[in-house]
């Protein structure tokens, strides 16, 4: 009861100098308690991340204009790839460049630009260009939509022989409506095919892409035009090129290697190319792996400098407590109630300093995480225009990691703040044993003369 009693006049008796302390305390706790939560939030946010990617294999068809046409896959064979017990679902499309000899295309923004400086002829010649024409079966024809930021405005996605989709932007521009019928001239070698089709649909950007300002990045798509594999598939000659892209979704990225050795016995010619979307999952989780390795070098910073700095703090209060210490030992007080008072002391400083950092952390670590996240972002530039190349679900940029509070994170928030402590006690029991009155009254006397 003594020590207790002691104890809580002390605090009384040397406010100012427990006042410094518990701001001294509150500062590193706050700060280790947000470094921590943004470490353990941004680690946990990666591993459910990787957990959740869907894993996409891309089969990149070569240049085939030096090789067989013979070698060139075909659609059963792309079907036989996709039935394997390691794939979930398959997505495929064919592509080539086309033009309008008579249709108005949309010019991209830097091309107007470009137009404005140079003149207007040559706005005919690149309007002829800037278009590509997509063939794909009604499933991956929805996903590829999707994946772009597009909807269907009007009509179906369930298109038959020679129908297809356009854009309201470009159907507007040259007075289109559902029913009408356009002519597109293949590009994709020096001898050109002409084909008329069907609008039976249309599409337009989505919500959220308009909403996010971004429709400048899907512009050029607005020249683009859907049907399905069979209408484009019919245009394939040995004259003409038409690109193949097919993807794969498998279970998880750890069967990549057995998949790929079953497609090469299935019968994929050596100068097909394979990829994933792994570098997609790394590249969009950059900024969070940045801001994790941030936060814990920041957090590994409080932890030694601010253990340091309360040792520092603890010898300059223990050197003004001297004569207290010499008081008490006159009087009968051990070395051990002098150090259970002052732990009973700190304990009380660092409880009231360990709850107002815990509520104020609370309230400021989603702010400063995204305001972190964001930092990250803009060093790494605009990642996102670099996912096209590799077929891949919607890639959805991360805007926020949601902060993490639970069990771990509390009982890590106490064993901070108790090595905080440690540190302080570690520095006053032994000063307080190596405590010797007459040295005290020797050194006390020098200091007089």
């Amino acid at each position: 009861m003594f020590v207790f009693k002691h104890a809580f006049l002390n605090l009384r008796r040397h406010i100012w100098n427990y006042l410094l302390v518990g701001i001294m305390l509150f500062l590193l706790i706050l700060g280790t308690m947000v470094t921590s939560t943004l470490y353990s939030s941004a680690k946990l946010f990666t591993q459910h991340y990787s957990n959740q990617f869907k894993t996409i294999v891309t089969i990149l068809e070569p240049d085939l204009s030096n090789i067989s046409h013979e070698k060139k896959l075909t659609k059963e064979q792309y079907v036989k790839f996709g039935k394997s017990k390691y794939v979930n679902g398959m997505k495929m499309i064919e592509n080539t460049p086309i033009s309008f000899e008579t249709l108005t295309t949309i010019p991209s923004p830097s091309m107007v630009q470009f137009q404005e400086s140079e003149g207007n002829e040559l706005e005919e010649n690149y309007n002829q260009d800037l278009a590509n024409w997509l063939g794909a079966e009604s499933d991956s024809l929805v996903k590829e939509l999707a994946e772009n930021g597009l909807d269907i405005s009007a009509g179906s996605t369930v298109l038959k022989d020679n129908e297809c989709l356009v854009s309201n932007e470009f159907a507007e521009l040259n007075q289109l409506k559902i029913g009408d019928s356009i002519q597109v001239i293949l590009t994709g070698n020096e001898k050109k095919a002409r084909q008329s089709l069907v609008i039976a649909g249309m599409y337009q950007p989505n919500e959220q892409v308009q909403s996010d300002g971004a429709s400048q990045l899907v512009g050029g798509q607005g020249n683009d035009i859907f049907t399905n594999w069979e209408t484009l598939h019919a245009m394939e000659k040995d004259d003409q090129f038409v690109y193949n892209s097919v993807s794969y979704e498998l279970t998880s990225m750890a069967i990549f290697e057995d998949f790929f050795d079953e497609i090469k016995t299935k019968g994929l010619p050596s100068e097909y190319q394979v990829m994933t979307n792994e570098a997609n999952m790394k590249l969009l989780l950059s900024p969070v792996n940045g801001t994790g390795t941030l936060s814990g070098t920041i957090l590994l910073s409080f932890l030694i400098f601010g253990n340091f700095g309360l040792a520092l703090l603890s010898i300059r209060l223990f050197r003004q407590k001297q004569t207290e210490i010499y008081v008490l030992r006159n009087i009968g007080i051990t070395k051990q109630q002098i150090i259970k008072s002052r732990l009973i002391e700190l304990v009380v400083v660092a409880s009231f300093s360990f709850t107002f950092a815990l509520i104020a952390t609370k309230f400021i670590v989603q702010p400063i995480a995204d305001w972190q996240l964001s930092s990250q972002r803009q060093l790494m530039g605009n990642v996102d225009q670099l996912f096209s190349f590799v077929a891949s679900e919607k890639n959805e940029s991360i805007a926020s990691i949601p902060m993490v509070f639970n069990a771990n994170s509390f009982i890590t928030f106490i064993g901070v703040t108790c090595l905080f402590l440690i540190t302080i006690m570690s520095i006053d029991s032994y000063k307080v044993f190596k405590f010797e009155p007459i040295e005290f009254l020797l050194e006390r006397n020098l200091d007089e003369r």
